[in-house]
């Protein structure tokens, strides 16, 4: 499709199709292609979140009980609710994805390392909810999981290389479906066994709590938030409604992980398992519907795993090279491949550690790029070619600041039991601790510098040329 939005005369079928692969990158995103409303945005998030997966969270706070957990869920959700907003924000005022704009405050070749950690992290994900997915759809079919693997990986990989616009598409149109299955289960789940509310069977420890929910949802999404943000209306065009594009993010994320949530831990006391699909294999007729329905939701949360990978690692390899057309494609069928194995390499049994370790590195991360951009010095809005110049001095390249106050933030994050007293990190989610420490110690560099603008790029090769800049999908 041309930039104007009028098809070719004369492509054949196979052609439309490849023109609808998205291969913007890590460029920044054309304003033609910013057209996602917030309501859109929030139905995005809210079926990205609702994975088979989530119900999960009902089983890792299993000890807590109903009440405890549902308190847990909500004050992460007030915790983590606007520094999610503050990054889906970033997105719309300067379309780039968040790594691209770490540029600017971590150094180019550190921004490097987070892109190739983050890119494992998502693939890591995309294991874990292919696994779930997997196994669900074996207990179905009364088969081994081998084959589903690579099923539920083969249906994600396809949805990615089209990208947000048709993503946007899926995740709107299935909707309902999902939304219908689970109140199926969950019907047949109260109707058909003695449910009693699950109560407190040890101390009610908030700040694992705490931080078990959040590394599980909104702070693990936090930093990808501007990567489909950058699609969204620009926020210049949009002045009456900031407020609601800056919660609609976290709105999104966290009402599937409370109801959900609910429905595991229902499901954990009720046939000890958590996974409340499988309940779908001893249904005749419509629970076989039902729990394949669930088992769309493991494509809902993969899909928005395997697509910031492929763009974080976009991001490294732009470190290196200018962007080129293919890469978005090829990169997104190889991490597909390779999540897909994870998957079946069992990943899904260190799911509880894997949740936590991930907030005591996102968590520093987000937060120091929060303070600056608070603090006013990323704000080249309409300059996005700056974030592309590389820079010629180690100091640019590795910025001291940024990155000593995000080690700090992480040591306290994941070694903060070996650290604080019991007292301390039992009652504050050290997720929260280490990223607030993160966020004032960077903001201690930044005065200790004499306001110095940590933004400001050094001497710098050419900015790559404005029609790579400004290209979008073929």
């Amino acid at each position: 499709m041309t930039r104007s939005g009028t098809r070719p005369a004369g492509t054949s079928a196979w052609q439309r199709v490849g023109q609808e692969v998205e291969t913007v990158g890590v460029l920044p995103v054309p304003d033609g292609q910013r057209r996602t409303t917030s309501g859109k945005l929030l139905i995005v998030w809210a079926m990205t979140s609702a994975s088979a997966t989530t119900p999960l969270i009902g089983t890792l706070l299993f000890k807590l009980g109903l009440w405890y957990m549902i308190g847990a869920i909500a004050a992460s959700w007030a915790i983590f609710l606007i520094p999610c907003g503050l990054f889906s924000e970033m997105g719309r005022e300067l379309p780039l994805t968040a790594l691209i704009v770490a540029r600017r405050n971590y150094g180019w070749s550190a921004t490097f390392c987070f892109s190739v950690l983050f890119t494992f992290v998502n693939m890591a994900w995309f294991g874990l909810n292919t696994a779930t997915g997997a196994l669900i759809l074996a207990a179905l079919a009364h088969t081994g999981a081998g084959p589903w693997y690579w099923i539920v990986g083969g249906i994600d990989i396809i949805l990615v290389l089209f990208g947000f616009k048709w993503l946007e598409y899926f995740y709107r149109y299935t909707a309902a479906i999902l939304v219908a299955c689970y109140v199926a289960l969950t019907v047949y789940l109260f109707t058909h066994y003695p449910l009693h509310v699950p109560g407190r069977a040890g101390p009610a420890n908030w700040g694992v709590a705490i931080s078990t929910v959040a590394g599980f949802s909104i702070l693990a999404w936090t930093y990808k938030t501007s990567t489909l943000s950058r699609f969204a209306r620009p926020a210049e065009a949009t002045p009456g409604r900031r407020g609601w594009y800056l919660v609609v993010p976290g709105i999104g994320i966290m009402i599937p992980v409370l109801l959900m949530g609910v429905m595991g831990m229902f499901s954990q006391e009720a046939i000890g398992n958590w996974n409340i699909a499988v309940l779908g294999a001893h249904i005749t007729g419509w629970g076989i519907i039902a729990a394949a329905g669930a088992a769309l939701g493991v494509l809902h949360t993969n899909a928005m795993n395997l697509y910031p990978s492929t763009v974080d690692l976009l991001v490294a390899l732009n470190t290196v090279r200018k962007p080129r057309r293919w890469e978005q494609p090829v990169a997104t069928i190889v991490l597909g491949v390779l999540g897909t194995l994870l998957a079946q390499a069992g990943i899904l049994t260190h799911a509880q550690t894997f949740v936590t370790d991930v907030g005591d590195v996102l968590g520093p991360f987000a937060f120091v790029m929060l303070a600056d951009w608070i603090w006013g010095r990323m704000r080249d809005k309409r300059d996005p070619g700056t974030y592309f110049r590389t820079p010629a001095g180690f100091t640019e390249h590795w910025k001291a600041g940024a990155i000593v106050s995000f080690f700090i933030g992480f040591v306290f994050s994941f070694w903060g039991t070996s650290i604080f007293p019991a007292a301390f990190y039992d009652n504050m989610p050290l997720a929260l601790f280490g990223s607030l420490v993160a966020a004032v110690a960077y903001a201690a560099c930044v005065l200790i510098r004499g306001h110095a603008m940590p933004g400001r790029p050094a001497p710098a090769r050419p900015a790559q040329p404005a029609g790579e800049a400004s290209a979008g999908r073929g």
